[in-house]
């Protein structure tokens, strides 16, 4: 057996080595419980700037005039239609 060889093997051996281990963590619910953690804690304060975000002034005093108007829904459904078509 050449080096090349051995190295080889070495390398194929500790890839299925790690991926019996990955899959052996991946069965315990801790390993999952910890990772939605780390995953919420990552992703919520995106989702929160997504959710969170005004709408501009000049929008937002349209939105007030058409709901005084009595025309609040028809004018977000128009506003969703104008933001899906860009």
């Amino acid at each position: 057996m050449s080096w090349q060889e051995g190295v080889a093997v070495t390398v194929v051996l500790l890839g299925l080595g790690l991926g019996a281990g990955a899959f052996r963590v991946a069965q315990r619910p801790s390993f999952w419980i910890e990772f939605g953690a780390r995953l919420g804690k990552t992703l919520l304060p995106l989702a929160w700037r997504y959710v969170s975000k005004r709408m501009p002034p000049e929008e937002e005093a349209a939105l007030r005039q058409a709901e005084r108007r009595g025309q609040g829904e028809e004018w977000v459904k128009k506003r969703w239609r104008r933001s899906s078509d860009r």
